[in-house]
């Protein structure tokens, strides 16, 4: 189901959403993670969701635990009862692709002041991070420290490799051949 469908995620203390839902139909709301100083007794949500860090609460077994190492304690506890296994799931969440994609066409330019500077075709093709982190949101390369910053190879200032490397027409099945583009020389 996607977003307008009438679904709900079903927890409204941490969706907005689901808040505003619980809140027009008079439905309990129940905070299950809340910040690490606030008192589990006393805490609740008013007319904005809670989605910040913190403890969880309301949770029997898992009470006072970070978010982090309850889904751990959860997983330890599925595999002992032989009802579910770890694993992790990549899904493409649009069908048409932005370049910030990790992963997609490979940019060998760098931009400084506004102008492109290719990379030497010796230095072909442009090495991505492998250490690049998926849980924030935004441009995975444009986050890491050396995954857009680098040095002008003409000038050796500082500079910012292009991250975004696709036109608004791509899509998936143009990944598996993809490669990286030849920009022009500058005079």
């Amino acid at each position: 189901m996607a977003y307008g469908t009438g679904a709900i995620f079903g927890c409204p203390a941490h969706d907005q959403r689901d808040l505003d839902f619980a809140r027009k139909y008079h439905l309990p709301v129940l905070p299950v993670v809340i910040p690490q100083s606030a008192d589990a007794k006393t805490f609740t949500i008013g007319s904005e969701a809670y989605v910040g860090p913190g403890r969880l609460a309301n949770s029997r077994f898992l009470d006072g635990q970070d978010v982090e190492n309850a889904k751990d304690e959860v997983a330890k506890r599925l595999e002992a009862a032989g009802k579910g296994l770890r694993t992790v799931h990549y899904r493409l969440r649009d069908w048409l692709v932005r370049g910030s994609v990790i992963g997609a066409v490979r940019s060998p330019s760098f931009m400084r002041l506004l102008r492109h500077v290719p990379v030497a075709e010796e230095n072909l093709p442009v090495e991505l991070p492998d250490d690049v982190r998926f849980d924030s949101p935004g441009n995975p390369l444009v986050l890491h420290p050396t995954g857009s910053n680098t040095t002008c190879p003409k000038c050796g200032g500082r500079a910012t490799r292009e991250t975004d490397t696709f036109d608004t027409s791509s899509t998936p099945p143009g990944i598996s051949c993809a490669s990286p583009m030849r920009m022009p020389k500058i005079p």
